[in-house]
């Protein structure tokens, strides 16, 4: 799989790409705070729904259940990137001055 670097990426010193994954880690944060606190949400609701004898509601808590089997989705995979992004981070600040992680050629 060819990877294109953005040509603002390139431009960033370390510093900058460091606060920039910071950035991302940070809303990755809040999208997974709110996609598991709607997930919970959805499963009460469905709970609620599902204790009724009318088959409308009953296909509403379904939907229900659905919904929050996807925002748990949403919520594993927003804390699996942030995880990536702070690997990212890890290893841009741990990079020797100048960004180059091999000797110069001679």
């Amino acid at each position: 799989m060819v990877q294109h670097t953005h040509p603002a990426v390139i431009a960033m010193n370390p510093e900058e790409l460091s606060a920039t994954c910071q950035y991302i880690i940070s809303e990755l944060g809040r999208i997974e705070t709110v996609a598991g606190t709607l997930a919970m949400i959805e499963r009460e609701h469905y709970d609620a729904l599902n204790r009724f004898d009318d088959r409308a509601l009953l296909d509403l808590a379904t939907e229900e259940q659905s919904a929050a089997r996807q925002l748990s989705m949403v919520k594993h995979v927003c804390g699996e990137l942030a995880r990536r992004m702070a690997d990212i981070q890890s290893a841009l600040e741990r990079r020797p001055e100048g960004g180059e992680d091999r000797a110069p050629a001679h």
